[in-house]
């Protein structure tokens, strides 16, 4: 099993020799970090499939030469599988598609739908930061620098979405088939099995992207997915244990009571735009209405 986040390792170059077959996997991103998530099969008949193509976040603008340095061509790419549409997994397919991706992506139905609106958003907010950051090295005597990419280039590379439903295996290309299947990570949110044949074998790897808890309130729960022989996952919370939902939820009902109740306070809370901030509305508003 390989691992693509944390400490655990740093993967970059994976053979998979079978006999004659010699089936190339690249880490690209996503190695000893949390975000920029990019993966690259190359198949035997140099056929290039990117798993994901995330943006590398957190650090403001400093990230914009890692977010430039690929690690391939964006020409060279035939195939692009995306697990599901935060931006670390999916925030450079507008960059790729600027600079020569013109093949095919293939992601769920919902993904689909919310990258055409978070990748957009995306680029406005590299527009506006830019512009704010521009005015500094204006006043330093420095040339202005250009966004990564902009809202308009985001709209340019949704015409190469292609949506699929889950768990319906479903040929790609010749000798490639995928089938996504439900992570409860996000809406849309999918692990990506993909099944290559070369020489006459065939060979089935599952990228399963970010992996949801089990008994959310707005999520289904993860599917298991096909058995494969090589699996790419994420280890993000791979060396801890989560408390139980029920106990996270008392705790965060104790902290808004203690905070904003009993001392009048504001309470701020650091939250991902998509998942994370609607379970927490929703818990929330299950909590006040059993204190009101």
């Amino acid at each position: 099993m390989f691992v693509k986040k944390d400490y655990f390792c740093n993967l970059k170059n994976i053979l998979l020799n079978v006999k004659k077959q010699r089936m190339k996997i690249d880490f690209l991103g996503a190695i000893d970090e949390v975000t920029g998530s990019k993966f690259l099969i190359t198949t035997d008949k140099n056929k290039k499939i990117l798993l994901d193509c995330g943006m590398y976040q957190g650090k403001g603008l400093e990230t914009d030469t890692m977010n430039k340095d690929l690690g391939f061509n964006p020409e060279e790419i035939d195939l692009l599988l995306v697990s599901h549409a935060h931006i670390d997994h999916s925030g450079l397919i507008p960059y790729i598609s600027k600079t020569g991706f013109k093949g095919r992506i293939y992601c769920t139905h919902a993904t689909r739908d919310l990258c055409s609106i978070m990748l957009p958003d995306s680029g406005k907010i590299q527009e506006t930061d830019v512009m704010d950051f521009n005015k500094k090295r204006a006043n330093m005597g420095l040339p202005a620098v250009n966004p990564i990419y902009t809202a308009k280039d985001a709209y340019a590379c949704l015409k190469y979405f292609i949506s699929l439903p889950n768990n319906l295996k479903i040929q790609i290309e010749e000798g490639v088939h995928v089938v996504f299947s439900e992570t409860g990570h996000i809406l849309g949110g999918s692990a990506v099995t993909i099944y290559i044949t070369e020489n006459g074998k065939e060979k089935v790897i599952t990228y399963t992207g970010d992996i949801g808890r089990y008994n959310k309130h707005l999520l289904k729960d993860p599917d298991v997915f096909p058995p494969s022989d090589y699996i790419i996952t994420e280890s993000t919370y791979g060396n801890r244990i989560h408390e139980k939902i029920d106990i996270a939820e008392e705790k965060l009902a104790q902290v808004v009571q203690e905070t904003c109740v009993k001392n009048l306070g504001k309470l701020l809370i650091p939250s991902f735009a998509i998942g994370r901030c609607q379970e927490i509305i929703y818990i929330l508003n299950k909590k006040l209405k059993r204190v009101s």
